[in-house]
């Protein structure tokens, strides 16, 4: 089975590591606009009031850490504007 997900921000990454981890053999292809996933949203406040001094630490996942322990193909960078199913 091959699954794409479009967005790879706390949903999109939500969907696939539970789809791993319901289907083991399945290839799981996530596409992402934007050059980060995995992205800490909800610390956004705290990074514009200066409580969190760097935007890196709101990156929660990086493609490679979430290819490592998922066998997840991360594809930021990538703007999905239509699919095809052949």
């Amino acid at each position: 089975m091959k699954v794409v997900i479009i967005g790879g921000v706390a949903g999109g990454m939500s969907a696939a590591t539970r789809l791993r981890r319901l289907k083991e053999d399945a290839e799981i292809v996530v596409f992402e606009k934007g050059p980060f996933v995995s992205f800490a949203n909800c610390g956004l406040p705290y990074y514009v009031s200066g409580e969190i001094d760097e935007r890196e630490k709101l990156l929660v996942q990086t493609p490679e850490t979430l290819a490592a322990r998922f066998q997840l193909d991360v594809r930021p960078n990538h703007e999905v504007t239509a699919i095809s199913n052949g």
